[in-house]
C-alpha cells in the first residue's frame, strides 16, 4: 500500500517546485515531499537493522513496519526543538514498543507449535528492551513514563477485544482504536500536539479496517471479522466463513459503515489541519481520496 503511494508520489514531485514550509533550517516544515520520504525509509530500515536477529527469523515471520505510524510521529515533533538524530531515535524507539505490543498480541494458546509461541513471546521481549535501551540513550525519561501510559490503555483495550464477551459493536469498535492508537497518540501529547489525537485515531483506525477488509476479500481469516460475528450475532457459533450469505453481508455493510465515517472525520480534519508535514497532508488525502478499495469479497452460502 505504501509503495503505491511512494509511485504516487514520485510522479508529482518534480511538477511541485515549492514544496517547502518556512520554519526550522531542519525541522519537517523546511522538507519537501521527497526529502520527508528519505526520512521516513532511512527509520524503516534502522528499525529493520535492530530487530534483524537470523535465529528468530528462521521460525517466526518479519514484524510489520508501518510507515504511516512514522509519518504520524514524525509529525507530531514539527515544532519540537529536537535535534535530528535524535528525532529519528524517539521515533524509532516508539516504532520498536509498537512492535513488541503487535508481536506479542499474535500469540495463542492453540493453533502454533510451543516453540514458535515461545519465540514470539521472546522477539517481542526483546524489542521491547531495544526500544528502553535506545530511550536511555537520549536520556529522556519523561517519554518513557507518557509511552508506558500509552502501553497500559493498549494492554486494557486489547484484553477487551480478546474476550469479546457480551459487548457491543460500538465498544469494540473504540477498544479497537485505543489499540490501535494510543501508542502515537501518547507520543504526540508528550510533544505538545493532544490537538492530533482524533486524526492520529481515525488514520489508524481507517487503515485497520480497510486492512481487514482486504484479508477477507483474498481468503484470510480476519481477527476483526470473527470478533464482528461474536457481536453482532452471539448466538451463533459460527466463523465468518460459515454465514450465510445475508448475515456475511450485514456484517461488510456495519464495517462500511465505520470505513465511511471514518473517511468523512478525516476529510473534516484534512480540512481544519494547520500546516501538518507536507507528506501527512498528501498521505491523508491519498488514503481517504484514493484507497477506495474494490473488495469482492465471497458472499456464497456458508
Amino acid at each position: 500500500m505504501f509503495l503505491c503511494y511512494n509511485i504516487f508520489c514520485s510522479i508529482f514531485l518534480n511538477k511541485e517546485k515549492k514544496d517547502i514550509y518556512p520554519g526550522k533550517k531542519w525541522g519537517l516544515r523546511v522538507m519537501s515531499l521527497q526529502e520527508s520520504l528519505k526520512l521516513v525509509a532511512s527509520i524503516k530500515e534502522n528499525i529493520q537493522q535492530k530487530i534483524k536477529h537470523y535465529y528468530l527469523y528462521k521460525y517466526i515471520e518479519l514484524p510489520f513496519i508501518d510507515e504511516d505510524r512514522i509519518i504520524l510521529l514524525l509529525n507530531s515533533m514539527m515544532d519540537s526543538n529536537i535535534s535530528k538524530n535524535d528525532m529519528a531515535k524517539v521515533v524509532t524507539s516508539a516504532m520498536l514498543i509498537q512492535i513488541a505490543l503487535d508481536t506479542h498480541g499474535k500469540v495463542t494458546n492453540f493453533g502454533e507449535d510451543l516453540k514458535k509461541r515461545q519465540l514470539l513471546v521472546l522477539s517481542g521481549d526483546y524489542y521491547s528492551g531495544l526500544y528502553y535501551k535506545i530511550l536511555a540513550e537520549v536520556d529522556n525519561i519523561p517519554l518513557i513514563k507518557a509511552l508506558a501510559e500509552g502501553i497500559k490503555i493498549v494492554n486494557e483495550s486489547k484484553i477487551v477485544l480478546y474476550r469479546n464477551e457480551g459487548i457491543d459493536i460500538d465498544t469494540y469498535m473504540k477498544n479497537l482504536i485505543r489499540a490501535e492508537s494510543s501508542i502515537v497518540t501518547k507520543f504526540c501529547s508528550y510533544f505538545g500536539n493532544s490537538h492530533l489525537t482524533p486524526i492520529v485515531e481515525d488514520f489508524l483506525f481507517l487503515n485497520r479496517l480497510l486492512s481487514e477488509k482486504e484479508k477477507v476479500n483474498i481468503g484470510h481469516t480476519s481477527e476483526m471479522f470473527e470478533a464482528l460475528v461474536k457481536c453482532l450475532f452471539p448466538t451463533k457459533q459460527l466463523a465468518f466463513h460459515e454465514l450465510s450469505a445475508e448475515l456475511k453481508r450485514k456484517i461488510v455493510n456495519t464495517c462500511d459503515q465505520y470505513i465511511t465515517l471514518s473517511k468523512n472525520r478525516l476529510k473534516e480534519y484534512i480540512k481544519d489541519l494547520k500546516n501538518p508535514s507536507l507528506l501527512l497532508g498528501q498521505r491523508m488525502k491519498f488514503l481517504v481520496m484514493e484507497r477506495n478499495t474494490v473488495l469482492n469479497i465471497q458472499l456464497e452460502e456458508g
